[in-house]
């Protein structure tokens, strides 16, 4: 990826722990063009299976940075989908999303009462 596409990148709290069992701190990374950015969370499933060089290197994972109020609802939607066996929950555009299964419509929780109406 060129340097063009990347506005700012810095980490969050804590140091880098060099351990096998310590995860590194995360890190926050604004992109120039909104393309790129949804590229990249669009082709993140990639990662899962990827193989890295580094020993200390074994796991991925592209989040979104989700305002608190949002990492709390997206908290207790992953409690419902839980408690429901429902099977899939994601983020996209600061939006929460909810499919019951592979072909039930998507359902977007956008407040706690969404959550209650889903049975």
């Amino acid at each position: 990826m060129s340097k063009d596409v990347i506005d700012v990148v810095h980490r969050l709290r804590g140091k880098p722990k060099i351990d096998q069992n310590k995860t590194f701190p995360s890190i926050i990374v604004r992109f120039i063009a909104r393309k790129t950015r949804n590229n990249i969370y669009s082709s993140r499933k990639k990662l899962k299976s990827a193989e890295f060089d580094d020993p200390l290197i074994d796991r991925v994972f592209v989040n979104e940075n989700l305002t608190s109020r949002k990492k709390h609802l997206l908290a207790q939607a992953n409690q419902k989908r839980k408690y429901l066996h429902l099977k899939y929950l994601w983020t996209n555009n600061g939006r929460i999303h909810l499919r019951k299964n592979e072909n039930d419509a998507v359902i977007t929780i956008q407040t706690e009462d969404d959550l209650h109406r889903i049975k």
